[in-house]
């Protein structure tokens, strides 16, 4: 009888440990350049970009990171095609508060732009720096065609919480 209480002790107390090990693992998940991000179906190399900690967007200061957001065209081999930084634009809007009082404010926006490139598949890779060391790049795959008539509205939302 005591070598079954004593195994029935044992095996209560390796459940109990079992959720402690678990999460004390390391993750071994890859970086952000596996190209884990859903393609982009707009036909243009351009659009905004938003820095973002889950659902909440915000300034990359906001984040302690630079302000600087550097972008890379690069080919599906991902080999670099072009560069740039994201240039910073703030506009006056016009809106409505809840009352229904108009109102104006200040919109920023993080643009960047590749024209004149060739029908194909590409890379979109941004690079956030964090006091002027490159983060991994964030990538997402994209397919442009100059034929196609959507709109260049598309919005890059680069999580800060990708796996280093």
């Amino acid at each position: 009888m005591a070598p079954v209480n004593r195994t029935l002790a044992l095996i209560a107390l390796l459940l109990l440990l079992t959720p402690v090990v678990v999460c004390q693992t390391q993750s071994h998940t890859s970086d952000c350049s596996t190209l884990k991000y859903l393609r982009h179906k707009v036909s243009c190399l351009c659009g905004t970009v938003q820095v973002c900690s889950g659902d909440i967007c915000g300034r990359p200061s906001d984040y302690e990171l630079d302000e600087d957001i550097a972008v890379e065209l690069r080919d599906k081999s991902g080999t670099t095609l072009d560069a740039q930084k994201v240039v910073v634009e703030t506009r006056e809007k016009q809106g409505t508060t809840q009352d229904g009082t108009k109102t104006s404010y200040k919109q920023t926006e993080r643009r960047f732009c590749f024209e004149g490139k060739r029908d194909g598949d590409y890379l979109l890779a941004f690079a956030l720096h964090k006091k002027g060391v490159p983060q991994p790049a964030v990538i997402f795959p994209t397919n442009y065609s100059h034929k196609r008539s959507k709109p260049c509205d598309s919005v890059y939302m680069v999580e800060l919480l990708c796996p280093r």
